[in-house]
């Protein structure tokens, strides 16, 4: 059998690795918990480090809509060889959804948030929603995560 990607991306078990952007992406859609975090270590005034990239307190709560599964699906994907171990690889099989549940749920989420500050212009507002975006399209165009996805459901 051929192997279709270099032998550094396969674990010692022969299953595909997921790739560092996977991870670096799903961190990304967690920040929510990173940005809340971050706030709790701040001495003098957390708050304000939370209101400079939540100005609302309802957008803080919208953003772990996301984060939420976003740490799980980090968790399950860490933790993959014991699940594997457990027979609940059958997890693996929805993790598409769960990637573009996340990835389309970020984007409506950023698209409200713009929608409340009618659409003026910031800097941080615009980034996030360029690098939702950018993490869609490697999500979508992946050879690596087209192949990894395969691997996984044939060992699940």
């Amino acid at each position: 059998m051929k192997i279709k990607l270099p032998l550094h991306k396969y674990d010692e078990a022969g299953r595909v690795k997921p790739p560092w952007l996977l991870f670096l992406c799903l961190c990304f859609l967690a920040r929510g918990i990173v940005v809340f975090i971050a706030s709790l270590s701040f001495r003098q005034d957390g708050g304000l480090l939370l209101s400079i990239f939540y100005p609302l307190k309802y957008q803080f709560y919208l953003s772990l809509l996301t984060a939420i599964p976003a740490i799980m699906t980090l968790l399950f994907l860490g933790f993959r060889e014991k699940v594997w171990k457990a027979d609940r690889g059958s997890f693996y099989i929805a993790l598409p959804i769960v990637l573009g549940y996340l990835i389309i749920s970020d984007v409506v989420i950023q698209l409200y948030i713009l929608r409340a500050q009618y659409f003026a212009f910031a800097w941080p507002k615009a980034l996030t929603l360029f690098c939702v975006l950018l993490f869609a399209w490697y999500l979508v165009t992946s050879k690596h995560m087209r192949i990894m996805l395969a691997d996984w459901r044939l060992n699940s």
